[in-house]
């Protein structure tokens, strides 16, 4: 074997989370068939259209005349009162706002008034926010209109700002925001700290958001760019959201137990780079919730539950969009007993699929449910399914994972053609044919289909407009069909999203597999030495690349595997006393 030569160091970019964040149980999608486990309960509310709100006793602390709040001290609500927010509400560097359990705040925008009033909650980069809500006594930020006429895009919707990395720039500006009348600064996200900590949002409901500061460019729910992972998210529902429910925009903030209700556009929207883990959520679609702008000449915008993208040009820029959702239960529009073809044209048209991952992005689900959509997945551009490994119709494992999944009414929600199968679609440049028959390749082990979508077979009562359950059947497969080691575990050795040692992180190899050269990408948020090895599967060093000095940012070593042996192998990396590794393979 020939000395490993290091050829050239490149920016690359990943995320240092910790792999201990995914919470192992035995089934898939976000609940068990066992009611005393459903976290859904107590703190949720499927019909805040008709729930009775106290009257907003509080009209200063969040307001000001000048239609723009500044908090730059520590606030703390009082639950005893109800707070009216019309301001656009800033809580600036160095700012806290506190909100204890059971406190409530109706907001209601205007952008008639002089000034304007955005009503939107804005968390600057280096102000935080603490929302403490419990499972028995939730924090509700919803509108200040009367039961019966609240809807979308009453009030703006909550906006945090962190310091974590994206893929854009270090003083990205989220959209709209520049022309928000108060503050056109406002909305700048983007930084090198990917631990970076912006509060906690713990049991909160957000219902009626998304304001619309311009024509399609609204406010989400939950809106955050580059948001740091030492940032707690645990128990947020969105509901009858004007936009997505949520949307992240890099960083690597990790979340569990959301619920996307009856929004207008995405549930779950990925970009610019984030890499988070997110785990336990539901996502419900109602044919009488959907973007109205679905069939425009320019602007289009279908409603998925995943959308993702690395971002608007599908460039390689890093770190890429690579986050990985684990145990999502995902609710289609199509009507229990029905399918696609039972929809109206405008539904038809509006509602194509459960996931569409596009323009470069690494996304991954993983033992998730989905049912009621015409499709299960696109792959919307050649970038996607390279990584992933359809083309070469080779397994990637540092492409999409769509693995483990539970996935009914593809095979009668629409019929086959050109770019789709009922269960995969693709772009008009390719057809689906591949992305079939990988997702039903048995290293998927995906269940498709092998029950009917109809009432009472998967889960017990989603559908329900007032009360439903998203606890699996007791019979279903849902309940034992939970594989980490081959979903998550297995890949967090070769991906991304894991793999953190002290302040580098081993963020991919490729190509995979290698034959002559292989790639390895490291990031490290300062200059430090690592020493860096191939190991086999044995655990034996093969070849030693020795100490190398890693500087800020990202790393790439080249280096050949020409005379190695097909197989699996391992790069070791050991810095400061931690240790990590990530698994490759060679064939010639």
């Amino acid at each position: 074997m020939r000395k490993i030569t290091l050829l050239s160091i490149v920016v690359a970019m990943a995320s240092q989370l910790n792999g201990q964040f995914i919470q192992m149980v035995n089934y898939a999608g976000a609940l068990s068939s066992d009611a005393s486990e459903d976290w859904t309960k107590g703190w949720t509310e499927w019909n805040p259209k008709q729930t009775s709100y106290g009257v907003a006793t509080e009209t200063t602390t969040l307001n000001d005349a000048s239609g723009i709040k500044n908090i730059t001290g520590t606030v703390t609500l009082d639950a005893s009162k109800v707070y009216l927010l019309t301001s656009t509400c800033v809580v600036r560097s160095g700012g806290k706002l506190i909100i204890p359990a059971g406190t409530v705040v109706r907001g209601v925008a205007d952008l008639t008034a002089t000034p304007k009033l955005y009503a939107t909650l804005v968390i600057e980069r280096g102000g935080s926010i603490e929302i403490n809500g419990t499972s028995s006594n939730p924090v509700v930020l919803t509108s200040n209109k009367d039961a019966g006429v609240r809807d979308r895009g009453d009030w703006g919707g909550l906006v945090i700002c962190g310091k974590a990395v994206n893929n854009q720039s270090v003083d990205a500006q989220l959209e709209g925001f520049n022309n928000v009348a108060v503050d056109n600064t406002l909305g700048k996200y983007g930084g090198t700290d990917d631990a970076d900590n912006s509060g906690v949002l713990k049991y909160v409901r957000i219902e009626f958001a998304g304001l619309a500061f311009e024509p399609n460019k609204e406010v989400n729910s939950l809106t955050m760019g580059s948001v740091g992972s030492g940032t707690v998210i645990e128990g947020v529902q969105c509901s009858f959201g004007n936009d997505d429910a949520f949307e992240w925009f890099g960083g690597t903030v990790n979340c569990k137990k959301l619920i996307a209700y009856k929004t207008t556009d995405d549930d779950f929207d990925t970009d610019f780079g984030y890499r988070g883990a997110v785990q336990f959520g539901i996502a419900v679609k109602d044919t009488a919730y959907f973007d109205l702008s679905w069939n425009a000449p320019s602007g289009a915008s279908t409603s998925e539950t995943f959308e993702s993208d690395n971002d608007a040009a599908g460039s390689g820029k890093l770190p890429l969009t690579a986050a990985v959702f684990s145990n999502i239960t995902c609710v289609g529009p199509v009507p229990l007993d029905k399918t696609y073809a039972d929809l109206s044209a405008t539904h038809k048209g509006a509602f194509r699929r459960g996931a569409r991952i596009r323009r470069n992005s690494r996304l991954s689900i993983v033992n998730s449910v989905f049912m009621g959509y015409r499709n299960f997945v696109m792959f919307d551009g050649d970038s996607v399914l390279t990584a992933s490994g359809v083309k070469s119709t080779t397994f990637s494992e540092t492409g999409n994972v769509l693995r483990n999944n539970f996935i009914a009414n593809t095979s009668a929600a629409a019929a086959s053609g050109t770019t789709n199968t009922g269960l995969a679609e693709v772009d008009s440049k390719n057809t689906p044919a591949a992305l079939d028959a990988w997702l039903r390749d048995a290293k998927n082990s995906n269940k498709i289909d092998d029950v009917s979508y109809a009432s009472g077979a998967i889960l017990v009562d989603p559908k329900n407009a007032t009360a439903p359950d998203f606890r699996p059947v007791v019979a279903s497969k849902i309940n034992t069909m939970a594989n980490y080691e081959l979903a998550i575990l297995g890949k967090f050795g070769t991906f991304s999203t894991v793999k953190s040692v002290g302040n580098m992180v081993v963020t991919n190899a490729y190509p995979v597999p290698a034959s002559d050269k292989v790639n390895v990408e490291i990031y490290s948020t300062l200059t430090a030495d690592a020493s860096v090895d191939i190991i086999d599967i044995t655990g034996k060093i093969i070849l030693k690349l020795g100490v190398q000095t890693m500087i800020p940012g990202g790393n790439l070593i080249t280096a050949s595997v020409a005379d190695l042996n097909e197989g699996l192998y391992f790069l070791s990396v050991v810095s400061n006393g931690a240790k990590a590794s990530y698994r490759f393979t060679v064939s010639h």
